[in-house]
């Protein structure tokens, strides 16, 4: 059996922008369905505001707590935990039976989003093309906002639980993971990649 073909040091760099893009869509898609969910199971506004605060409770913790552990245990090993417990959260958010679920699938979700982002942040700088850095700088600034906005966007086209866009969004994790499991290391610090 043949080893894998290696990716190229670009092909490597736009890999990992798309899956911090995918992260970023797949964590905003569902916030707009919130109030279906809210209409549907006549939970008090009150608790949709909790519902928002745990993902940036769990988002935060996970940075300060394991942000920097690609350092040790490797990017790709990390990306591939973090987008597979993101997508587990878009399976929770589409069998959601009620608003524990939500909660559930927010925890999991602001989990995995903070554990990746120092991952995404990390591969994007250190794979970024031969004087192209500034480059680098520049997506880590603008694809959180680009993703969350586009996420909020796919979400209000079709505001149902269960519905295309939120099971389309819910696809781009496990793809993403795929994405980054198949390639070969390739950065300055190759090891990281293993």
């Amino acid at each position: 059996m043949s080893a894998p073909a290696r990716l190229s040091r670009t092909t490597t760099f736009w890999v990992v922008v798309a899956a911090y893009l995918s992260l970023m869509i797949a964590a905003s898609t569902p916030s707009p369905l919130y109030v279906v969910y809210q209409a549907k199971w006549h939970f008090p506004t009150s608790t949709l505001t909790v519902i928002f605060g745990v993902y940036a409770v769990a988002l935060l913790l996970s940075l300060l707590t394991v942000g920097g552990l690609s350092d040790l245990a490797g990017r790709r090993p990390m990306l591939i935990g973090c987008l597979g417990l993101l997508a587990a959260s878009m399976v929770v958010f589409a069998a959601a039976q009620g608003v524990a679920w939500l909660f559930v699938a927010r925890i999991m979700q602001g989990l995995a989003a903070g554990a990746a982002i120092g991952t995404l942040s990390a591969g994007i700088v250190e794979l970024a093309p031969s004087g192209r850095e500034r480059l680098a700088t520049l997506l880590n600034a603008l694809v959180p906002s680009i993703g969350l906005g586009l996420g909020a966007l796919i979400a209000v086209r079709a505001p149902a639980p269960g519905s295309r866009s939120c099971r389309g969004c819910g696809s781009l994790a496990p793809c993403a993971a795929r994405s980054c499991a198949q390639h070969r290391r390739c950065s300055r610090r190759g090891h990281r990649w293993a």
